[in-house]
């Protein structure tokens, strides 16, 4: 079974993938387009398999090497929901409006009403350009 992808091909193929890109022999928009394909079809293979393999990976232990990977077994990280806590709702919507206010004040000068001083822009941080990929289904 461990034959389906050889841990070393792998590599291999990415690396004659990106120098054909390179060379001009393929076009990188459209290698760039399959590998989204592929990455989205492992990711529901991946998502697919995950409570079966934990079944599987449960009966090794918390910790152990399998193949050519550690495997430790853990709970994923505890999230708290506050939404039904009045008090932090109410902070959370006065710290949004804060916020939103700070950030009208990057496109134009804006003067706080009770205090009748200039509200302070926040430091803008711009991201780098991407590009949004959505495939049409099949």
């Amino acid at each position: 079974m461990t034959d389906i992808i050889k841990k070393n091909e792998i590599p291999v193929a990415v690396e004659a993938l990106v120098s054909q890109v390179l060379s001009g022999e393929l076009n990188a928009l459209e290698v760039y387009i399959t590998i989204k394909k592929a990455e989205e079809a492992l990711k529901q293979a991946k998502n697919q398999l995950q409570d079966l393999s934990m079944d599987e990976a449960v009966k090794y232990g918390k910790t152990f090497s399998f193949l050519d990977a550690e495997i430790t077994l853990k709970n994923s990280a505890t999230r708290y929901d506050y939404s039904e806590i009045p008090e932090i709702v109410s902070m959370e919507l006065e710290l949004k409006a804060l916020k939103n206010k700070h950030k009208a004040a990057v496109k134009h000068s804006i003067v706080d009403t009770d205090t009748g001083e200039l509200v302070q822009a926040p430091i803008v941080k711009h991201g780098r350009e991407t590009m949004s990929i959505k495939l049409k289904k099949q």
